[in-house]
C-alpha cells in the first residue's frame, strides 16, 4: 500500500521486533465494550506515546496512528474505512463531518456522513495546514492494518485494558454503546455504523443482560428529568418537512400530543439531518410566548396556540413571569408587561391561551 510509513516496534535492546498480530478476542461473559473511563485512559496512552517520540519523523508517524485511533473512537467506523480515507477529499471540515464507506468511481455506492466532535475537528484542521504532514497529504491515514492493530493492542496494555478488548472492533462497539447511553435512537446509531438494519446493530452490540437493564434505567431516568422542571421545552417527532431554498418549515407532533410548527434555515435542516420521523427537541424562549385570556387577539393570531392554566405569576418591577401548565404537564413560561397582565386580569387557576410564532421555535435533533 502506498503512503505507508511504519514505525517499527523495538524490544528492550532497541532491535526491531517481528511483526505480529494481536491474538483474537477471547470468549468472555464480561462486557464487550470499553467504558468511558477506559476509553479516556486509552486516549491518554496514545498521547503519551506520541510525546515520547524521538525526532520529527517519529512524531508524525505516531501522531498519524493516534489520529486513526481518534477517528475510530469518535465515528464508530471499521478500521478499513478509516485507513482508506483520503484526507484531501473525504473530509468536509466546513461542516465538521467525514464521509465513510461506499465505493468510489462510476458505480459509487452511497456514503454516510458522520459528524466529528469539536476538539478532533479543530485538530484535523490544524494538522492539514501543518507542513510536516505535507508529504503524506491524501494518504495521512493510509497505514497498515496489522501495524494499527498492534499499536492499539500495545497502548491498551500500557493502561491496563483487558487483552480481549484491545482491538478496533471493540472501539466501534464502544462508540455505539456510548451513543445509546446518550439517548441517540438505535436507528441513528445504525446509520452512523453503516448497518443495513437496526437489528444488525442490536446483534452487533450483543449487550449483556445487566448492561441492557442499566441502559433501560438510564433512559427512564433521562425521560423523568426531561419532564420535571423543564419549561418551554417539547420533545417529539417531525411529522412533515416542507423544505425551501432559504427556510424550511417543520411540523412537529410532541409526546404530549401538541402540534407545533417551526421555521428554520434550510442549512440548519441539512446540518442537523432532520427529516420526516426525526426525533427533535423544540424550545420557545419566554419573551417570545404571548398570552391571551380569550378577549384579545395577541395569542389568537399566533400559529402555535396552546391552551393551559395559569400556575404561577411572579411580578417584577417592570414585567411579570407567568407559568402556564398545559394538560400534558408541560410548563410554558411567558414574560409579559405589567400593564398587559392587568388588562387580562389573570390569576392562578385561570384558563389562558399561549401563542408563539413558528420563527420563535428553536429546534434541535434528539
Amino acid at each position: 500500500m502506498t503512503g505507508i510509513d511504519l514505525e517499527p516496534t523495538l524490544d528492550a535492546m532497541g532491535h526491531p521486533m517481528r511483526d505480529h498480530t494481536p491474538p483474537a478476542p477471547a470468549e468472555t461473559s464480561e462486557p464487550n465494550h470499553l467504558t468511558a473511563e477506559q476509553v479516556g485512559r486509552l486516549a491518554d496512552a496514545f498521547a503519551a506515546w506520541v510525546a515520547k517520540a524521538k525526532g520529527k519523523r517519529s512524531v508524525v508517524s505516531r501522531n498519524r496512528a493516534r489520529l486513526v485511533f481518534l477517528l475510530l473512537r469518535h465515528t464508530g467506523a471499521k478500521l478499513g474505512e478509516i485507513l482508506a480515507l483520503n484526507d484531501q477529499t473525504d473530509f468536509v471540515l466546513a461542516c465538521r463531518k467525514v464521509l465513510l464507506g461506499g465505493a468510489r468511481g462510476e458505480e459509487a455506492k452511497p456514503r454516510r456522513e458522520v459528524y466529528l466532535p469539536g476538539e478532533l475537528h479543530a485538530e484535523l484542521k490544524q494538522l492539514l495546514r501543518d507542513p510536516e504532514y505535507a508529504p503524506h497529504r491524501g494518504g495521512i491515514f493510509h497505514l497498515d492494518q496489522g501495524y494499527m492493530r498492534r499499536v492499539i493492542y500495545d497502548r491498551a496494555g500500557e493502561c491496563g485494558i483487558p487483552k480481549h478488548l484491545a482491538n478496533p472492533n471493540t472501539l466501534r462497539r464502544s462508540r455505539a454503546v456510548e451513543l445509546l447511553h446518550n439517548g441517540v435512537p438505535l436507528t441513528v446509531v445504525q446509520r452512523i455504523l453503516g448497518h443495513l438494519t437496526a437489528n444488525s446493530t442490536a446483534t452487533f452490540l450483543d449487550l449483556p443482560e445487566d448492561e441492557q437493564k442499566r441502559m433501560e434505567k438510564h433512559f427512564l431516568d433521562r425521560e423523568n428529568r426531561r419532564t420535571a422542571g423543564v419549561h418551554n421545552t417539547f420533545f417529539g417527532r417531525i411529522s412533515k418537512v416542507a423544505p425551501g431554498e432559504i427556510q424550511s418549515r417543520l411540523e412537529i407532533r410532541t409526546q404530549g400530543g401538541h402540534a407545533l410548527t417551526a421555521v428554520i434555515s434550510t442549512k440548519s435542516l441539512e446540518h442537523l439531518g432532520l427529516k420526516d420521523g426525526s426525533l427533535v427537541t423544540a424550545r420557545i424562549k419566554a419573551p417570545w410566548v404571548s398570552l391571551d385570556d380569550g378577549s384579545g387577539a395577541q395569542a389568537r393570531g399566533a400559529e402555535n396556540r396552546l391552551r393551559g392554566v395559569v400556575e404561577q405569576i411572579i411580578r417584577g418591577a417592570d414585567a411579570a413571569e407567568v407559568v402556564v401548565a398545559l394538560p400534558d404537564g408541560t410548563r410554558l413560561c411567558a414574560v409579559t408587561g405589567l400593564e398587559a397582565l392587568t388588562e387580562m386580569r389573570l390569576g392562578r387557576g385561570d384558563a389562558v391561551w399561549a401563542g408563539a410564532s413558528p420563527f420563535s421555535v428553536v429546534v434541535a435533533a434528539g
